[in-house]
């Protein structure tokens, strides 16, 4: 069975590097390893099978990067999980209208990660 690819957009390396370890010891293959950039080229590294976006960073506004993948069609049916500090309710109102699946906020439980990654590949495969 083939690994199941996740596209970690966020500029805190620390950060990526956690989700990195989270999700590879589940199985998981962590594609892309940038901020925004990653963002513009989603499937350069191969199209993923589930997005992981940070919404605070410092050139482009996650809810942008959110708006451009929903609104192309090579990548409009990618899962996309937001995993942010951001905490507000209208911010989890306008992830979740802009086409997020599932919001989180740092700090977040590994274990927490781990079933937000499959809740998301489930109701997409389901």
């Amino acid at each position: 069975m083939d690994k199941k690819k996740v596209l970690v957009i966020d500029d805190e390396p620390a950060m990526h590097r956690l989700v990195q370890i989270i999700l590879e010891v589940e199985g998981f293959q962590i594609v892309g390893m940038g901020g925004q950039e990653e963002a513009r080229q989603p499937i350069a590294g191969g199209k993923p099978d589930l997005i992981i976006l940070d919404i605070m960073m410092p050139e482009v506004s996650g809810f942008d990067i959110l708006r451009m993948l929903k609104g192309d069609e090579e990548t409009r049916d990618i899962p996309v999980i937001v995993l942010t500090v951001r905490n507000m309710e209208e911010d989890v109102r306008k992830a979740k209208s802009l086409g997020a699946d599932i919001y989180m906020t740092k700090p977040f439980q590994p274990s927490d990660l781990v079933e937000a990654v499959h809740a998301a590949l489930a109701a997409r495969e389901g």
